[in-house]
């Protein structure tokens, strides 16, 4: 699609005629039947942008329209970034892959389109037949029957979108989609701030031409950030690979262990009423056993579907589920778990709440796994700039050398590295106290889209 730089004001009116929520579709996500993850095909997803970062960074931006096009297999996929040249007053497309890769270049202005809506509300999109509102988009062939638009940041700053196009009415987006377009989206915002970094050597470079001393000191600089920031992007990835691995074994021995063990035994009482007269088929204590193990399996079932994403969370918000997720902590990990809520807490926005809820299932793991506390604290602070969430033990504290390798490279574990990038994403601050007495964790997060005044990530002995 060519830019222009006005749209017809008619146009515009005719359009904004046509509500946005009679386009958006997003709450279909979540209803939908979802495929099942194929951490395979991820996994080889984020090793091509980390490969693309080392060894083409320019590339990056292609890669990653590529990679989204596979990985959701929809028929058009890309990036949008707010122009720099106008004050961002619209968004062009560095890069497409698929059926519109013709329109490279192109955009959306940044007061009226599908780009604009999703950082207006700051949280992932779906649209249907999105040119009955934007009518600019009528002639662009092939037309788009559901788009699914991610916000794009950086530095916790949201500066574009991602982007997957279905073209064909048979591909309908879930759940799963937006899962790894998030996940690839954390990636490439790494790897966008590098070529941000990048970008401005270049000037700096460009400012001392003319002095050969300077411009060998611009180069030494340079490879020096591409030497540390790709290391340590790999180290993270790695981290990510292992830790998914890890989680993997972890939710298959649970399944061995526990509904496994149920269905062995109704195979096996089944086999017994197999080879029974018909008289006897019916024997109490044989029925008894088999619907006792169903109903554990159906117990263990919910379980399991819960921690990997309690229902609460969508349906009353964090409060309650980080009530029923503690509750569930302290009885599995015999560990005193006490709570601190405000009196009266209101909904946070979708993202901010899913993060606050991931970091504290990742912090009382780390409790269970490492401090060898017999207690922990949580409390959350709400006010109209931002949200805190605090987890405290009296355990045994973080090693040494795990907090010199934070301050020196900021991958200090694949847990804290996790979480660090989650507030990352949304311009928070990540805050670490540790001694042998046990160590305070804070997570910070602006509210309403903002950012923190004096951002950080830090331990602090």
């Amino acid at each position: 699609m060519t830019e222009s730089n006005e749209f017809p004001k008619s146009d515009l009116i005719r359009a904004g005629e046509v509500p946005l929520e009679s386009i958006l579709c997003t709450e279909e996500l979540h209803r939908r039947p979802s495929r099942p993850p194929d951490y395979q095909k991820e996994n080889r997803a984020l090793l091509a942008l980390s490969n693309a970062l080392a060894d083409s960074p320019r590339t990056v931006l292609q890669t990653l329209a590529d990679t989204i096009l596979e990985v959701c297999q929809s028929g058009s996929a890309g990036i949008s970034l707010l122009s720099s040249d106008d004050g961002g007053k619209r968004f062009c497309w560095p890069a497409i892959a698929g059926m519109w890769k013709p329109h490279i270049g192109g955009g959306t202005p940044r007061n009226f389109g599908p780009c604009g809506d999703v950082l207006d509300r700051n949280t992932p999109l779906l649209f249907g037949n999105i040119a009955r509102r934007y009518t600019y988009f009528q002639p662009v062939t092939p037309a788009v029957e559901e788009a699914l638009l991610i916000p794009f940041y950086v530095e916790g700053k949201a500066v574009g979108t991602i982007w997957a196009v279905a073209h064909d009415p048979r591909r309908k987006f879930d759940a799963e989609d937006e899962r790894v377009m998030l996940s690839l989206g954390r990636f490439a915002s790494s790897a966008y701030q590098i070529l941000a970094s990048l970008d401005a050597l270049n000037v700096e470079m460009a400012q001392r031409e003319k002095a050969e001393a300077s411009l060998r000191l611009s180069n030494a600089k340079l490879e020096s950030l591409i030497e540390k920031r790709t290391g340590a992007l790999r180290r993270l990835t790695i981290s990510l690979l292992q830790s998914q691995d890890e989680e993997r074994r972890r939710f298959g021995r649970n399944l061995h262990d526990s509904i496994g063990q149920y269905l062995t035994i109704i195979k096996m009482n089944l086999d017994v009423m197999n080879g029974l007269g018909e008289n006897d088929l019916t024997r109490p204590e044989l029925l008894s056993q088999c619907l006792n193990a169903v109903e554990a399996c159906l117990k263990e079932t919910r379980t399991i579907s819960y921690l990997l994403h309690p229902p609460l969370l969508d349906e009353a918000g964090f409060e309650s589920a980080a009530r029923w997720y503690v509750d569930g902590f302290a009885q599995r990990g015999r560990i005193q778990a006490t709570l601190n809520f405000p009196e009266k807490m209101e909904r946070l926005p979708r993202s901010v709440e899913l993060a606050l809820f991931r970091i504290l299932q990742e912090s009382l793991t780390n409790v269970h796994r490492h401090s060898g506390s017999p207690t922990v604290e949580i409390g959350i602070e709400v006010d109209a700039e931002i949200v805190s969430l605090v987890v405290r033990d009296v355990g045994r504290g973080i090693p040494q050398h795990v907090m010199e390798q934070f301050r020196e490279s900021g991958t200090a574990g694949i847990g804290l590295a996790g979480m660090r990038e989650r507030l990352a994403d949304l311009g928070g601050e990540l805050r670490v106290q540790s001694d042998k007495k046990g160590t305070l964790l804070q997570a910070t997060i602006p509210l309403h889209g903002g950012t923190l005044r004096q951002p950080r990530s830090e331990f602090v002995a």
